[in-house]
């Protein structure tokens, strides 16, 4: 039985190392270095080691029905919320740390990579239709959550059920069982302890500059979910626990027994956010917007960003 889909390669190292290089570099004041660091890390042959996994993941299935396994159940009797709550998220993350239970890779929010690409966009280069235009180190660390047990199987979104992965694990991994993958449990081994800080120290450093994940200046639309719009010179932060962006629109948990959602565009703009430990959406427009859905605008200003840099 294998602990991982696929033993990383002695390059994928180097790329991850590079692009921690790259951003100690930038901590301490050399961006030149840093620029050097993050093109290096961009390595062709961590690009392919990854994605050729992602291409056709029937590769990665070793036994297609192995007996004793578990099978697939009907989709009324599977767990209604397949959606991983912020709670466990904070509470699997703090057990695992920023490492891969299945191969150990290092992993790196992807909040961290929105960060690097807006500081250095020709040498963070992120397409996120075009994967052959895509960071390759960034693909390799971008950390994932996945059901060890398939939702589609029975599988909780529990922390007893969900663990750290990193890309090629949690994609390649895709619908199959442990047991079609020729895979070891990761539950059974202990989380893999290390400094490796998810590379969390770029964001204080961009946060002292004003930069953050959310300060594009245009509307778009990234790989993750996220959807950001135009400052506004009237609009204002709030946030919104428990909120969730869905295509074009930002779903508000009830608020005085009434669900209520913001149209993404010219004049709302929106992202994930974590505050406190509790996930939820970042809103920012008009508060006359919020007074017209009867929610309290008061109630819901984002004060970090009141107070921040």
């Amino acid at each position: 039985m294998r602990t991982s889909l696929r033993r990383p390669l002695p390059e994928v190292h180097a790329a991850i190392g590079a692009l921690e290089a790259a951003v100690d570099a930038h901590i301490a004041g050399d961006r030149e270095l840093a620029a050097v660091k993050f093109v290096e890390a961009n390595c062709p042959v961590t690009w392919h080691w990854l994605n050729d996994a992602w291409i056709n993941v029937f590769r990665n299935v070793v036994i297609s029905k192995p007996e004793g396994d578990t099978q697939q159940i009907p989709k009324a009797e599977r767990d209604p919320d397949r959606r991983i709550k912020p709670g466990i998220k904070q509470a699997v993350l703090a057990r695992d740390g920023y490492r891969c239970r299945y191969c150990g890779l290092p992993v790196v929010n992807a909040d961290i990579r929105k960060i690097a690409a807006k500081l250095y966009p020709g040498e963070v280069p992120w397409n996120p239709r075009k994967p052959a235009e895509q960071h390759s180190a960034f693909q390799v660390t971008w950390l994932q959550f996945d059901h060890v047990e398939p939702h589609s199987h029975g599988g909780k979104s529990s922390i007893e059920n969900v663990v750290i992965s990193c890309a090629l694990c949690n994609f390649g991994k895709d619908r199959f069982t442990l047991r079609q993958l020729a895979m070891e449990d990761p539950r059974l081994r202990l989380p893999m302890r290390s400094n490796f800080d998810g590379l969390e120290r770029l964001r204080q450093a961009a946060l002292s500059l004003g930069i953050s994940a959310s300060s594009d200046k245009r509307s778009s639309q990234n790989g993750d979910g996220d959807r950001f719009g135009a400052i506004l010179p009237d609009a204002e932060t709030f946030f919104f626990a428990g909120a969730s962006i869905n295509g074009a629109y930002v779903n508000i948990p009830p608020t005085n027994g009434k669900a209520r959602w913001f149209k993404l565009g010219d004049k709302v703009s929106g992202r994930t956010a974590i505050r406190n430990g509790v996930e939820g959406c970042i809103v920012h427009c008009a508060r006359t917007m919020l007074d017209r859905r009867g929610i309290d605008a008061d109630l819901y200003l984002d004060r970090w960003s009141l107070t921040r840099p």
